[in-house]
């Protein structure tokens, strides 16, 4: 037996193939644990009506996005004194306007009502989706565009991300997955760092449906995403690996998934599909893949069809990931204050933290703080607190 893997192009020998053939025909039962599932990317198409004065609306909006070219985003506020950031890119091909507030991105189009299709694109950030009911983000986005004069008139789901996580141990391995695989798609691709699987794909990027499992602790010591802890019960990630199905919008219409309404209705029955006929990790213990032994982390998956109807309108405490990057921070801070100090011929610490601080007070000033301050909130995304500026002027 012989497997090929996408990276090297290199066979893996016939022992090695079955040693771990002999490994996923007897499973340990007991190497896995459930930490959480839920949406974690949420696109949404608006049709959108805009009054008398989107004409002039438009005008603004182009003045402010030429006025963002070349920044990380022009500060500004909406009627509720919400902050949000206009940027100089929209998205291809329809949406000409970008507006970034913490909880989503916001795409609009130029036409004044909707047509056959959305004039509106939005994408959630999934730490609000995490942490905020979909009907809460759903009436602050509301009000948002009710600001430039819009009322929504219909919500369509776009792409959703169906996701659920597990502590696996030991790490899974692609020679591992290939041979449990029975998979609707023959299209396979791996990254590995080191010889250590990090994320294995199946399914084109632009095909309906794509699946990825992936070492979803190691993404989050990179990105700091440390909000995932509490949300898992954990205190280390170490060893969380994700199945996440990314659906686009053709998928979705098979479904007849017109509203988030249908898309509640259905979630259980399209993770059932997904992880029953779609993909799944099965026992090589029969020649007919389809009554082959489901893999019992597999049925663990499986089973988390009944959890997604909790989903629509969780709300869970936001635990601050600050911390972590906090230290990041100052260690590449410390480093810069003693390049200075070696450069200016400065010795003392005391000394060289004051002169790094008058540095810094020369090189800017109030006004300028707080605004870039300010688009560094946005940058962020949702920190916990919904609603208006906190500013005090």
């Amino acid at each position: 037996m012989a497997i090929f893997t996408s990276e090297n192009n290199q066979v893996v020998s016939p022992s090695m193939a079955e040693s771990v053939t002999r490994h996923a025909q007897n499973p340990p039962t007991g190497n896995f644990q459930f930490l959480a599932c839920g949406i974690d990317t949420l696109d949404l198409g608006l049709f959108v009506s805009w009054d008398a004065n989107w004409n002039r609306t438009k005008s603004y909006l182009s003045e402010k996005k030429e006025a963002s070219q070349g920044t990380t985003g022009l500060l500004d506020k909406t009627d509720i004194s919400r902050e949000f950031l206009h940027h100089a890119s929209g998205k291809a091909p329809n949406y000409r306007y970008q507006l970034q507030f913490p909880e989503y991105r916001v795409y609009l189009a130029i036409s004044d009502k909707p047509g056959a299709s959305p004039n509106v694109y939005v994408t959630i950030l999934a730490e609000a989706l995490w942490h905020v009911g979909l009907s809460t983000l759903l009436e602050l986005l509301e009000f948002d565009l009710m600001s430039f004069g819009g009322t929504i008139e219909r919500v369509q789901p776009s792409r959703c991300d169906l996701c659920a996580d597990f502590r696996v141990n030991p790490p899974l391995a692609f020679s591992l997955l290939e041979i449990l695989r029975v998979s609707r798609s023959r299209k396979i691709r791996m990254i590995t760092n080191g010889g250590d699987l990090e994320t294995y794909y199946c399914g084109s990027a632009n095909s309906p449906v794509q699946v990825r499992i992936y070492d979803k602790g190691k993404e989050i010591q990179k990105s700091n995403k440390q909000w995932f802890l509490p949300i898992w019960g954990v205190d280390d990630p170490g060893g969380v690996w994700r199945v996440e199905f990314q659906l686009r919008r053709s998928f979705l219409h098979q479904y007849r998934i017109k509203t988030l309404d249908d898309l509640w209705e259905k979630v259980g029955a399209i993770w059932a599909y997904l992880t029953g006929e779609w993909f799944s990790l099965r026992l090589p213990d029969n020649e007919k893949a389809e009554r082959r032994t489901i893999h019992p982390w597999w049925l663990a998956v499986q089973e988390c069809r009944d959890r997604f109807g909790a989903f629509r309108d969780a709300k869970r405490t936001f635990s601050s990931d600050s911390m972590e990057p906090i230290q990041r921070t100052l260690a590449h801070i410390m480093g810069r204050m003693i390049s200075i100090a070696a450069q200016s011929g400065i010795k003392d610490r005391k000394e060289a933290i004051r002169y790094l601080g008058q540095l810094l007070d020369e090189r800017t000033d109030d006004d300028k703080f707080r605004e870039e301050y300010r688009k560094r909130l946005i940058r962020l995304g949702y920190r916990g607190t919904l609603g208006g500026s906190d500013d005090e002027e």
